[in-house]
């Protein structure tokens, strides 16, 4: 319940306190409340055992991550394209408005981007740990209750990205929930948080960067 909790409160706090102040530095405290609330609570549930999640990545976690890239990318892309037809998607305006920042800015970005798909991470990791201890205690089998816990916080993860895509129930539930299975499924092979978070940050690195690139060769 810990870990549910700290999840919520974390996802609130992202979601409101721009709100409170649209200033850069309330966005970047924001982000950092995002992963610092949620690994608060994860210190309270499992005591120093939380330094299991964060163990130092070896070169195959990281190649790993890496390869994962482009089934991140290629798989909700193919949803999208045969599932929901691309004309009906929409865009995300925290990716469009990577075109108009400066030099400066855009590094803060990237950074600020870091910080928050840890949080992401947290925000899937954490609950998909709770659901399984949950579900292996009312005595469902160990590989159920991962697979249950992987597709629910899946859907979940998609759902929460309703308000960045206007709300299209597909788009958010299928695209970005396939997506979220691949780096769920990254932490899951490797039992390394940091793992999926590199392949979290790579993919959507490479999704601002291909933004940013086609605007300016668009030019003015």
């Amino acid at each position: 319940m810990t870990l549910w909790v700290a999840s919520a409160l974390a996802f609130v706090l992202l979601l409101t306190m721009p709100g409170w102040d649209p200033s850069p530095w309330t966005g970047a405290l924001a982000a950092v409340l995002f992963v610092g609330v949620q690994w608060a609570g994860l210190r309270v549930a499992v005591g120093p055992d939380w330094v299991a999640l964060f163990r130092r990545p070896r070169w195959r976690d990281v190649a790993l991550a890496l390869a994962a890239v482009p089934l991140v990318l290629g798989l909700p892309g193919l949803v999208a394209v045969y599932g929901l037809g691309m004309s009906h998607l929409s865009a995300n305006a925290s990716v469009d408005a990577v075109a108009g920042l400066t030099s400066a800015q855009l590094v803060a970005r990237f950074a600020l981007v870091a910080v928050q798909l840890l949080g992401e991470e947290l925000l899937t990791i954490l609950p998909l740990l709770a659901t399984v201890a949950l579900l292996h205690r009312v005595g469902m089998p160990a590989r159920w209750a991962i697979a249950v816990a992987w597709v629910a916080t899946a859907l979940l993860f998609g759902a929460l990205h309703l308000p960045t895509y206007q709300w299209h129930v597909g788009q958010a539930l299928l695209v970005i929930g396939t997506a979220r299975l691949v780096l769920t499924a990254v932490f899951l092979y490797t039992r390394n948080l940091w793992a999926s978070t590199i392949a979290h940050i790579a993919n959507d690195w490479a999704i601002m960067a291909f933004a940013l690139a086609f605007s300016r060769s668009m030019g003015p």
